[in-house]
């Protein structure tokens, strides 16, 4: 399954930047996430609680990121197990310049989806995907905007 798409911050990319490598204002944008933490450089463990449709469960995963330049781009990798399925897959995220204000993340993903939740729900993956990453980028903007200085 692939998906993308385009999200604007009102805020400087750095600052932006900063957030999303930040990892407790992840844990707190996830939608679903039950526990994140750090187990090395650049590298997470996550379970989250999600669904599609009636099928429903706990996954637990990896995440890593790498191919990071600073300010401007990175990619992370995703491989998470439950008992209704599993999720694998690379994301791509580019941070660009709007202005001094204003910073634009076009991003994009693959992801395989196999077992129950694959075969059960393959007609809804592809919005329920698109509305995870809505909450997401949504939770982060409200991440962004608690950093910024009172005077922007």
């Amino acid at each position: 399954m692939k998906i993308d798409g385009v999200y604007t911050f009102q805020a400087p990319r750095q600052l932006v930047w900063n957030t999303v490598q930040d990892p407790e204002a992840l844990r707190r944008c996830i939608p679903g996430v039950e526990s994140f933490e750090q187990t090395g450089d650049d590298e997470y463990r996550a379970t989250m609680k999600i669904g599609v449709g009636a099928i429903r469960g706990s996954y637990a995963g990896k995440i890593r990121i790498f191919d990071q330049r600073e300010p401007e781009h990175y990619r992370l990798a995703v491989e998470a197990q439950g008992a209704a399925g599993f999720v694998r897959g690379e994301g791509s995220f580019d941070l660009i310049d709007q202005g001094p204000d204003q910073t634009e993340l076009r991003w994009s993903a693959d992801a395989q989806i196999g077992g129950t939740v694959a075969a059960v729900g393959q007609r809804m993956l592809g919005g329920v995907a698109r509305m995870t990453v809505g909450q997401l980028w949504a939770a982060l903007d409200a991440q962004v905007k608690a950093r910024q200085p009172e005077s922007a």
